[in-house]
């Protein structure tokens, strides 16, 4: 018997906002984008309706264009047309589309091919993607698509991008909301205090305000969205990567969509998620936290310059425990 929960809850939600400047409303913008919702805050420079309307017609019209190349759940995204074709030919893309795809073989280097956006074939294959699923693929099946796995098998070329095996399918959903996190931020970059945040992934400029946001406690039965943490977050970046979002149990045994790349079977162990803050970029943020929970290397948070990490991990007697790093703030 197979139970499916998909659930598009954030990683992280937003807490609270504390206001020190009473003489302006806070404005909230909302709305759903890449499968999930968006919030964005401001306080605005004038009393006109129309600097809000402005600012939510530029942000639908980010995240729609972004959709349009990232998404492949659009039959006719730039990426979708690229993963449907067989052709080893040069395939054009748009100038957001190389941004994101060069900055992965980033992480893709960094992890030793732990983080791989080419992961897609294995997405659909454990039913994680927009393909029918009926049951967990066979270690024959798993290793026949684990063929043309690897992002060394496409090859980028500014506004062009190239498979060198036709089979090849790239995924991503690990990184592209951080992208467009950051996109609507520098739009509004003329704010003081700025929240954007998108399934989750959350990025803040704070000259006045203290931004605090919660982080969900990682348990699958979690509905009530329960906080495991508090923390300040002004002028960062956060991401969170967690099993416990979207999931299927099929005869008592649990899969999720994290899935390790060489291997090809969802990752397996007691981390129950990773939060990584940044302050380059929510990009960053967004990659790294599926970078440190596909391959379990904390080691290299300590290493990377204003980058901090928390893990919060599922202990044997049902509780949680928290790992931080050595600067991850702790109130």
């Amino acid at each position: 018997m197979m139970t499916l929960a998909n659930r598009l809850a954030s990683l992280i939600i937003l807490l609270l906002l504390s206001c020190s400047s009473p003489e302006k409303n806070l404005v909230t913008i909302n709305g759903n984008t890449m499968g999930t919702t968006y919030t964005v805050k401001f306080f605005p420079k004038t009393n006109n309706p129309e600097e809000i309307e402005e600012n939510y017609i530029l942000i639908e019209r980010i995240l729609k264009d972004i959709n349009q190349q990232m998404s492949t759940y659009i039959p006719t995204s730039e990426i979708s047309t690229f993963n449907q074709s067989e052709s080893t030919d040069w395939f054009f893309i748009s100038e957001d589309f190389y941004k994101v795809l060069e900055r992965s073989f980033k992480y893709y280097d960094l992890s030793n091919g732990q983080y791989d956006i080419t992961i897609m074939p294995l997405v659909n294959l454990w039913g994680f993607g927009p393909d029918i699923f009926e049951s967990p693929p066979s270690e024959t099946m798993i290793d026949s698509v684990k063929a043309f796995i690897g992002q060394n098998l496409i090859e980028v070329d500014k506004e062009k991008i190239r498979k060198k095996d036709s089979r090849v399918q790239i995924d991503l959903s690990s990184i592209a909301k951080g992208y467009a996190v950051d996109k609507i931020f520098n739009t509004l970059i003329e704010y003081e205090d700025l929240f954007i945040e998108i399934g989750g992934e959350i990025r803040t400029r704070s000259k006045s305000k203290d931004w605090k946001i919660g982080i969900n406690t990682p348990s699958i039965t979690n509905f009530e969205n329960d906080i495991e943490l508090v923390i300040s977050l002004n002028n960062l970046s956060i991401a969170t990567s967690g099993n416990y979002r979207n999931f299927y149990i099929i005869d008592d045994k649990f899969y999720h969509h994290e899935i390790n790349p060489k291997t090809g079977y969802p990752i397996s162990s007691n981390l129950g998620s990773v939060s990584v803050i940044s302050n380059k970029s929510c990009l960053d943020a967004d990659a790294l936290s599926t970078m440190f929970f596909t391959s379990d290397n904390f080691e290299i948070i300590e290493n990377l310059n204003g980058t901090e990490s928390l893990s919060i991990l599922l202990d044997e007697d049902k509780t949680f425990s928290k790992i931080f790093s050595s600067g991850f703030p702790k109130n």
